[in-house]
């Protein structure tokens, strides 16, 4: 059990990675051609990649630059400043030097408007930062298979769902049962029936919670929900009529519980890659305190 989660943690990873390289290497494509479109002096064509490149990655500031550099050249300098101001936020070191003289330009000239263009996209791009869903493989030391899904915002909270639970909660029992101390009951072949010591403890779980930002990339959530358990034991049954033994489960309806389950911990995203840890508590009981790990990704809200 603990090698397939191991398993399933780098499978994620190697999936996140392959989608973050992909992502970075068509933001880098668009970058060319950008700047193909600058030496042409085809500002038309400029606004219009930069609008797919902050489309693509909203948190880097290239094409905010961009962005501000064409309303610059097409006479529109009131648009370019907020763009300026986001890419100021959101630039690179390599990107500062050419942010500072767009910035210088602009207030030089801000009383010589250059050549106005018409028919230019009023408004163009929203300045704002995107919201994003996520989904993730949970693991945790009792509920080894879990499933996360929910939204982290930039404003306001989010709201997200996880389920997990372990093998054990599947295990198929016949009309066998067994109390708490080990005693069968069973009728015919069952009366002969012992329990081996040998228990599984199935668990499933449901939590609902809430998210919201401390700074990106930091989020935070909290949630509660319901924790069923259920307890088996194994039997071994004699048959006098047929040499041999057999082992079978049986329930213990005795063990079976609904409790309280809440957790709380951190969130950390980089715009693909969506990682979690934190803990859990079930029935208010501080011995039940455990911890969980959470690896997957994340896409852009629609």
């Amino acid at each position: 059990m603990k090698t397939f989660a191991r398993v399933a943690f780098a499978f994620i990873v190697m999936l996140a990675s392959t989608s973050v390289y992909a992502q970075q290497a068509d933001f880098l494509k668009i970058d060319k051609e950008i700047n193909l479109s600058i030496n042409q002096e085809n500002w038309l064509q400029v606004l219009e990649l930069a609008k797919v490149q902050i489309t693509m990655d909203v948190e880097q500031g290239e094409g905010y630059y961009y962005s501000a550099l064409a309303l610059f050249k097409t006479g529109k300098s009131k648009m370019a400043k907020p763009y300026l101001e986001q890419a100021k936020k959101l630039g690179s070191e390599k990107l500062y030097p050419k942010i500072f003289e767009l910035e210088k330009a602009i207030a030089i000239n801000k009383n010589k408007p250059t050549k106005k263009y018409e028919n230019l996209p009023e408004g163009f791009i929203p300045i704002r930062k995107v919201d994003r869903f996520f989904y993730s493989y949970v693991y945790n030391p009792t509920a080894p298979f879990g499933l996360t899904v929910g939204s982290i915002n930039h404003r306001g909270i989010g709201t997200y769902m996880t389920i997990r639970g372990n093998p054990d909660i599947m295990v198929k029992t016949g009309d066998l049962t067994a109390n708490s101390l080990g005693t069968v009951y069973g009728e015919g072949e069952f009366e002969n029936a012992e329990t081996t010591g040998y228990i599984k403890h199935g668990v499933v779980e449901g939590i609902m919670g809430i998210t919201w930002k401390i700074h990106k990339p930091l989020w935070m959530y909290a949630g509660a929900g319901l924790n069923h358990s259920r307890e088996f034991w194994e039997v071994e049954i004699i048959d006098e009529n047929n040499p041999g033994k057999r082992n079978e489960w049986a329930k213990n309806p005795q063990a079976n519980r609904n409790q309280a389950a809440i957790e709380g911990g951190m969130i950390l995203d980089f715009n693909g890659l969506n990682l979690r840890f934190g803990g859990n508590l079930r029935g208010f009981d501080l011995t039940n305190v455990e911890y969980h790990l959470g690896i997957g990704f994340s896409l852009k809200s629609k």
